[in-house]
């Protein structure tokens, strides 16, 4: 603290420089020295670093007449309190400045901010949005830091920085003699120096450097992100700039960049000033601020695609991400989980960081030629940097399309050239392939591999990371949002088109129905799904599973990451879910952090759902029935399950329970067609018995990418709508579950009857001995069926093989 007589010491010598009564209030222990002169509106001024108050009296004096102006120093900065082995971050000068504020009663006013003093005042403004009216910035940076010049960057460094900054008056010296382009009179130069004459007393300026988050780790990269989080929530704020194009520090290449901020700013450049812009721009300048301050209100102007930042459209994931991202910036976004012989380690990206990550590589696809429409061939195994590159492709209005690893190398062939993309993202292999073969995508414009390490001839991350990750306003979509191809598990892989309409219909589904809540955690073990989970505000765990080989999952490790990080849902097949039940059942583990285990992609035994509960103990185990064109089509819980009773169909055939429709989906059975239908070729069949299942709804996708013929075989138009042909066999029962008897490919017809695969394999399955089954088609044409027994259970004497052979028939 510092004593009134020292106090008093300090107002008198202030006095022959700084033409205006001091004040001083006490915030957090500390004297915050700062004018408050006028009456009326509030302008708060904030000055950067080697500054002070000092720096804006001329201002002070002309807006006086019109506002109430309050101009405070920081603490350890100018007249206040230069507190010994005291360090302060940005985030602390944002909580002192509000901290004044609240001391003076004040809850409305506009910012004028130069330096550090527009990342500072901007912190403050993102987070109390409604108190701001208006913003001036002079020369200054908001979330760009990487294009400083050398000299700041060597200031920074702990042994010369703290030379040039305190030690030395070299930093001082550079700002009052370079810092114009007039030369300032010794009087002036003299202000500016006053308060940081003593070693001591230039602390403030060393830690202002040393505070300038060049790399990720820094501990005020955080603030940084958070920033370009928040920085939507002023998008409808009257913003001026007024910038000295000869600042040697903050260049014309930071103002364009400060200028994507704000495409509703009035932008006034001056030639003939730099970096002290109010000691160049004399007159002009404070008339130009005053004339803004006191000009009513307008609409944001528009920018240049003729809508303004708040009104323009945007891709449905994108625009739901960026909202969450704005709401929660410094909630967990992504954890990516990994495993060392000290046990689980986990790496996490803030919903702030991850936007900063997203917004630089939206800057540098774009460098790259990225426009919307574009469609962009995603070739990223799961993680943080598949998510980021997918909403930066996203964001642009560009079209990722993804392909499921595990199809095949002829299926990847043929859903490239179907996809015709006009950019790739991709794994070094990947790039080194496309080399190889060229013809596969002939159009591509460029291409990235999706790492930070060099390949010869290629973009790669540390390319795209090298732009601001400053926020920007999202580009006009296509009205597409993504495409994804099926899997091709039965037949040649299709790429289905996901509209924006058919996006929002599914996140309101997930909402709804599956219960999905911001600022919960979700580990997808189907990774498109983590797309979903941010934009839904959930954190997305990816656990280490290889893509192409996900029946290869360490089941202990996926328990151990559930368990360490109190996961909330997850979504996966009933192979990795059984799998991983199996495993926690027979070493006496449990989960009770998990919500809704969700298990979907394949038929779902009553016996892998019993392990899921025994294990999830709190959760509710669910089944949603669905596929990449119509995703989810109906939804039940294992307890649904477990206390309704089956309804077998007319002929026997005891399907799968998979629920009723989900709120706005449709479901009909009909007659089996091998052909195209029209609407009025439909026979629906009545209910439990067994025929073909068609679906339709807003999450219903209406075509495949580039395959007329096979739109024209799977969906049936109806009107003004449409209904899709699932693939799929099964029937209705009275109460209005579906339930579901297998693909159609899958099918055995022969001269007696037709089985199908879920019943008939059922059957089987429930022998001791039987780990699982398929019906098959042998080469006479009867059915057939494949067994695979329980370990240690295989009849290896031929008098064993056929009494099981008898067992089974």
């Amino acid at each position: 603290m510092v004593s009134s007589s020292a106090q008093g010491e300090a107002t008198v010598a202030a006095q022959s420089v700084l033409p205006f009564p001091s004040r001083w209030a006490d915030i957090s222990g500390y004297r915050m020295h700062y004018v408050d002169e006028g009456q009326g509106p509030v302008v708060v001024l904030l000055h950067g670093n080697p500054t002070w108050c000092y720096y804006y009296r001329n201002l002070i004096v002309h807006l006086r007449e019109a506002f109430r102006v309050i101009a405070p120093d920081y603490i350890g900065c100018g007249l206040s309190e230069h507190p010994a082995g005291v360090h302060f971050r940005a985030l602390d000068r944002v909580q002192q400045v509000a901290m004044l504020l609240e001391r003076l009663g004040i809850n409305r006013y506009s910012l004028v901010l130069h330096d550090w003093g527009g990342p500072i005042g901007t912190g403050l403004a993102v987070r109390c949005a409604e108190k701001v009216d208006k913003l001036v910035y002079f020369n200054t940076t908001l979330t760009d830091v990487s294009a400083l010049p050398p000299v700041i960057k060597w200031s920074a460094a702990p042994v010369i920085g703290r030379f040039l900054t305190e030690t030395t008056k070299f930093f001082l010296h550079l700002t009052v003699h370079l810092g114009a382009v007039r030369r300032l009179s010794p009087e002036v130069r003299r202000g500016y120096i006053f308060p940081y004459r003593s070693l001591r007393s230039r602390r403030a300026i060393c830690d202002f450097v040393a505070d300038i988050p060049f790399y990720e780790n820094h501990p005020t990269y955080e603030q940084m992100t958070d920033i370009a989080a928040r920085m939507p929530k002023l998008r409808d704020k009257p913003v001026k700039i007024i910038w000295g194009l000869r600042d040697l520090c903050f260049h014309r290449g930071m103002l364009e960049r400060l200028k994507l901020h704000f495409p509703q700013a009035e932008v006034m450049e001056l030639e003939d000033a730099s970096h002290l812009v109010l000691e160049d721009g004399g007159e002009k300048v404070l008339s130009a601020v005053s004339e803004f301050l006191q000009r009513s209100s307008s609409k944001v102007s528009p920018g240049e695609d003729g809508a303004s930042q708040s009104d323009a459209p945007a891709n449905a994931l994108y625009a739901n991400y960026s909202a969450q991202a704005a709401e929660r910036s410094t909630a967990p976004a992504v954890i990516v989980g990994s495993f060392t012989k000290n046990g689980v380690e986990c790496r996490e990206c803030s919903f702030g960081r991850f936007a900063w990550k997203v917004n630089s590589y939206q800057r540098g696809l774009a460098a790259l030629g990225l426009r919307a429409g574009d469609r962009v061939l995603m070739l990223v195994p799961p993680g943080i940097e598949f998510l980021a590159l997918s909403y930066a492709v996203m964001g642009r209005g560009a079209v990722p399309v993804y392909l499921d690893p595990g199809m095949g190398r002829e299926n990847l062939k043929r859903c490239i050239i179907d996809a015709a993309p006009d950019a790739l993202i991709g794994t070094r292999k990947a790039q080194i392939v496309w080399l190889m073969k060229r013809t596969l995508c002939p159009q591509l414009r460029f291409s990235v591999v999706a790492d930070r390490l060099a390949l010869f001839g290629f973009k790669n991350l540390r390319f795209l990371g090298s732009f601001s990750g400053a926020a920007l306003a999202p580009a006009a979509p296509e009205p597409v949002c993504l495409i994804a191809f099926t899997s091709g598990g039965t037949g040649t892989p299709k790429g289905v088109i996901y509209t924006n309409d058919m996006v929002r219909a599914q996140l309101e589904i997930f909402r709804a129905v599956f219960r999905i809540e911001a600022g919960k955690k979700d580990l997808p073990l189907l990774p498109v799904f983590a797309l979903f989970s941010l934009a839904s505000g959930v954190c997305s765990v990816i656990a280490p599973i290889d893509p192409a080989k996900p029946i290869e999952i360490d089941p202990g490790q996926v328990a151990a990451l559930v368990d360490k990080l109190k996961i909330n849902y997850s979504f996966g097949s009933p192979i990795l879910w059984g799998k991983i039940a199996e495993f926690c059942r027979n070493h006496r583990i449990f989960l009770p952090s998990l919500d809704g285990v969700f298990v979907a992609g394949a038929p779902v035994s009553r016996e892998v759902l019993r392990q899921i509960e025994n294990v999830a103990i709190n959760a509710e185990a669910a089944t949603p029935y669905g596929a990449t064109e119509a995703l989810p089509v109906t939804y039940v819980s294992s307890k649904e399950i477990f206390s309704s009773p089956e309804a077998a169909a007319k002929t026997g055939e005891q399907g799968t329970l998979v629920g009723k429709a989900v709120a706005g989906v449709e479901v009909r059975i009909i007659k089996l067609a091998d052909a195209a239908l029209d609407a009025g070729e439909m026979e629906e069949l009545p209910l439990r018995h067994v025929g073909e299942v068609i679906v339709r709804g807003p999450n219903v996708s209406r075509e495949y990418l580039r395959r007329e013929e096979e739109t024209r075989q799977a969906k049936i138009i109806d009107g003004k709508s449409f209904w899709h042909r699932m693939g799929d066999m099964g029937y209705l029962d009275e109460r209005g579950n579906l339930y579901f008897c297998g693909r159609k490919t899958h099918m055995v017809r022969t001269e007696k009857r037709v089985y199908y695969s879920v019943p008939t394999e059922r059957l089987f399955n429930n022998h001791p001995r039987v780990r699982r089954s398929a019906l098959v088609s042998l080469a006479d044409g009867s059915a057939g069926i494949v067994v695979e027994p329980y370990a240690g259970c295989f009849p290896h004497e031929e008098r064993q093989r056929q009494m099981f052979a008898a067992e089974l028939a």
